[in-house]
């Protein structure tokens, strides 16, 4: 069981790291309040926030009972990654404002922010499987409308008929899951505790209900954070990134940093802007919008080009050899819209050869786009060498896993820049604070440390590399840093690190599980928290689609660990606890 914070016993948490920053100030490590052995399956990570966006799966049966749906597992599950798993305080907002509308809770409520986003659900899923057969829009009053709002006091809600388990509800979570354009936890908190109308018949009698809400609080004051409003801490967020990105004489300017509330709702949002579409538009393939892929993208880019944008997409790997059989497609005639890449991959931390699609991207006019969440920012250089940079804010930049948000960062040079900057802008003024105000808060305060935190981040990963690599049991560890560096050297900022994240493959499949299993750490979805977060990724993110991972080399058996700030000696003794565990199989 979870232990209260105020009773745990400091010998058995791990220690604190101490940094210290250029001006002198001490930076300690975020520790999990307990310690990992004392998590039980379907706990909360971090534990005990009630807006944790991971969920502990201990063992290597606890993952597959989650891909599986073993009734056990889900019945377990507290929380999960907010796309994967829909809070449940958005869920019972859903079903409240469906009673409101009078839809009533037969049906799966799905609720967004943006009437936009809304509109775009209800076309990915056709009218005939919503009740109603439209989106509802739900002001903060109670009033129903159909008109559009820019002040992010109202709610887009549609509700899908059909079972849980049936076909109408799997696609609806797709498209919640692959966007990312579903209301955060704190929203429906937010308006659950405040909406009046969503209190009426639940109060008892001569009971003073309280007034309507305000969600967006004024930029002059309200609702703050170290002093700052919401709209200082969104200009705080992409000044940070801006400073981050620039390089030379490529300096970023207020405008040039697009602020999302996750990293594949931003993504999804490039995609719509670069196909100039309102998607998602069922067309025949030769009309399709074309996107180019190289490497073995994380699952939900792929899918959102494909599933919700209705793109022709086709996969490359990072050899030399493909990028030169993509350039024969387009000296043919071909027109591509995007190309999509990841600098480093994930999960096998490989680098493109950016420097070729960069000269390609000149001369054939697409837009590359390279999503740097695992790289990050404070580590490479990638912006000069691309149109535009996609990062999610959730993992590292964060660190505290228990918010989410994503970034566009754009190339002041491409000679694309004013298009995708105006579209991206239009698109944005559709939906404003579509970002919840509570968020950004909770992120401007998170990302303070970030700089310092990813340097230590990386010293803890180049130690644990180095001692897997001494172990008879693993068959391959993959890291920047290992073999020929050249393609992320080529990039890297002086004196930066080969990053946080790294996955490792076994001499036998028995081995891995065994490591799993005896690795005690946090264990579950997302990366670059700054607590070291493991997962078995291929089968949590490919079990539908083995046979397709192991064609990249991403084997069923992996094993991917996202290092965080721990004091370096503890951290190492678990790993070498998870090695022994391993020999003994």
């Amino acid at each position: 069981m979870n232990t209260p914070l105020s009773t745990c016993s400091p010998d058995a948490l791990p220690p604190l790291r101490v940094k210290v920053n250029d001006n002198g100030s001490k930076m300690q490590s975020y520790a999990l309040p307990v310690d990992p052995a004392d998590l039980q399956l379907g706990d909360p990570l971090p534990p005990n926030d009630p807006h944790a966006i991971s969920v502990h799966l201990p063992t290597w049966n606890d993952t597959l009972g989650w891909v599986t749906k073993d009734p056990s597992v889900l019945h377990a599950m507290k929380t999960g990654y907010p796309r994967f798993f829909m809070p449940r305080v958005v869920d019972q907002l859903g079903r409240r404002l469906a009673g409101h509308v009078g839809v009533g809770d037969e049906g799966t409520p799905m609720v967004f922010a943006s009437k936009t986003w809304g509109e775009m659900f209800e076309r990915y899923m056709g009218e005939d499987v919503l009740a109603g057969g439209r989106v509802w829009g739900v002001n903060s009053d109670g009033q129903v409308t159909a008109e559009d709002d820019k002040e992010g006091l109202c709610l887009w809600l549609a509700v899908v008929v059909g079972e849980p388990k049936g076909t109408e509800v799997s696609k609806a979570r797709m498209f919640w899951q692959h966007t990312g354009y579903g209301i955060s936890s704190r929203r429906a908190v937010f308006w659950l505790e405040r909406a009046s109308f969503l209190k009426r018949g639940l109060c008892r009698e001569g009971q003073e209900i309280c007034n309507g809400i305000q969600e967006q609080p004024s930029s002059s004051g309200g609702h703050n954070c170290d002093g700052r409003s919401v709209d200082q801490a969104k200009q705080d967020i992409s000044n940070q990134i801006a400073g981050l990105l620039s390089d030379g004489d490529m300096i970023l300017g207020k405008d040039d940093v697009l602020l999302y509330p996750g990293g594949m709702a931003a993504i999804s949002e490039l995609i719509a802007t670069i196909t100039d579409s309102r998607p998602p538009v069922r067309t025949e393939d030769s009309k399709k919008p074309k996107v180019a892929v190289f490497g073995f993208l994380y699952v939900d880019t792929i899918k959102v080009l494909e599933r919700v944008h209705n793109c022709q997409v086709t996969v490359y790997g990072y050899s030399y050899t493909d990028t030169e059989r993509f350039e024969r497609r387009l000296h043919n005639g071909e027109h591509f819209h995007a190309v999509f890449t990841e600098f480093t991959g994930n999960p096998l931390l490989q680098s493109p050869h950016l420097e070729r699609l960069t000269l390609l991207r000149k001369s054939f006019g697409f837009v590359l786009a390279v999503d740097d969440t695992v790289g990050t920012a404070a580590c490479l250089r990638v912006l000069r060498h691309c149109d535009v940079v996609c990062t999610s804010l959730t993992k590292m930049f964060s660190g505290k896993c228990n918010v989410m948000g994503g970034s566009l960062g754009l190339n002041p040079k491409s000679t694309l820049y004013t298009s995708l900057r105006q579209g991206l802008h239009n698109r944005e003024q559709d939906q404003k604070n579509v970002w919840y105000w509570e968020d950004v808060l909770v992120m401007a305060e998170n990302c303070q440390t970030f700089e310092t935190r990813i340097e230590v981040a990386n010293e803890n990963a180049l130690a644990v590399v180095e001692l897997l690599e001494e172990s008879p049991v693993v068959k391959k560890v993959f890291y920047p840093s290992l073999g020929d560096k050249r393609g992320y050297d080529d990039y890297k900022r002086p004196g930066a690190g080969y990053g946080f994240l790294l996955s490792i493959t076994f001499k036998t499949e028995e081995k891995a599980v065994a490591f799993y299993n005896g690795l005690n750490v946090a264990k579950g979805p997302s990366l670059g928290t700054n607590f070291t977060l493991c997962c078995a990724y291929t089968l949590l993110a490919h079990y539908n689609e083995l046979d397709r991972a192991a064609q990249f080399g991403v084997e069923e058996y992996l094993v991917r660990i996202s290092v965080g700030v721990e004091e370096r000696g503890w951290l190492l003794e678990r790993v070498k606890g998870a090695l022994e565990a391993a020999l003994l199989v």
